[in-house]
């Protein structure tokens, strides 16, 4: 949801971050996740997510597989943007490689990144309708991409601050943030307690450029990502899960709809239906 920002100013230098510990919640592979996209409640497409063990062959413990595109309507209207990536982790869950390929209207695109970055760059090999198109981006030590990202922040231990360069839309954005007690929220899925991230991204090449970003987890083993509400020019998207099989599945079942004598209490227009 980054990839459409825009270059306003000239980069600020920004001091890196210091080193994330790795997730306090062990996840398995199997588990398979599906979102729904809205911008101010109007459908606008899906995300699809699966963990999966990864090839001996690439160096890597766990793949995070992912698909995203618009839907039908958008596609119709406005033009066709589908997405597919992976991005191979390593067993603390710190990436080693990110592969994602762009449908945009007629146009292809490329990219692979590898992690950690050297001297101080993150090595990049990008192509545009089968052709080189050389991306040069800065990160610090800490630079992840955002599927990896995803699992990071779903494992954090509430009160624990945030910071990591975190890699999206051919851009390095530095995010920062905490993950703390949450509400208990009503979703496609029923009611959770939740751990509610709240952050704000900020490019590293124009650091007056700035989104802020609000992730509700479940608060549970499994840590599932119920909500993600993220700002898309000017705009609030909003990615809601609408399905989570797979392994990891040892959480009690959440509260269901129900005859309770109290409505759990709702964020903006609402978090989850």
């Amino acid at each position: 949801m980054l990839a459409t920002f825009a270059v306003l100013l000239a980069a600020v230098q920004m001091p890196p971050c210091a080193a994330v510990p790795p997730p306090a919640v062990q996840f398995t592979p199997g588990e398979q996740l599906k979102f729904r996209l809205d911008l101010l409640g109007a459908d606008v497409g899906t995300f699809d997510v699966s963990l999966e063990r990864a090839p001996a062959s690439e160096g890597a413990a766990l793949a995070v597989r992912a698909r995203a595109r618009t839907s039908a309507f958008i596609a119709t209207n406005l033009g066709r943007y589908e997405v597919f990536a992976v991005s191979l982790l390593g067993k603390d869950l710190r990436p080693v490689k990110y592969r994602e390929e762009v449908d945009e209207g007629p146009t292809h695109k490329t990219i692979e990144v590898r992690f950690p970055p050297s001297g101080g760059k993150l090595p990049i090999s990008a192509t545009k309708d089968g052709n080189p198109d050389p991306v040069d981006l800065e990160a610090g030590p800490t630079a992840r991409d955002m599927l990896s990202t995803l699992y990071l922040l779903r494992g954090q231990v509430p009160g624990r601050p945030v910071c990591a360069d975190v890699y999206s839309g051919r851009k390095v954005w530095r995010l920062t943030g905490t993950i703390a007690q949450g509400e208990e929220i009503e979703t496609p899925l029923g009611k959770f307690k939740t751990l509610r991230f709240d952050g704000t991204s900020t490019r590293l090449d124009d650091t007056n450029v700035t989104r802020s970003a609000h992730v509700w987890v479940s608060d549970d083993d499994r840590r599932l990502p119920l909500v993600a509400l993220g700002e898309v020019k000017g705009k609030t998207l909003r990615a809601q899960l609408v399905e989570a099989t797979g392994a990891s599945a040892r959480a009690a079942a959440p509260q269901r709809k129900g005859p309770a004598t109290r409505e759990p209490p709702r964020v903006g227009a609402a978090i989850g239906r």
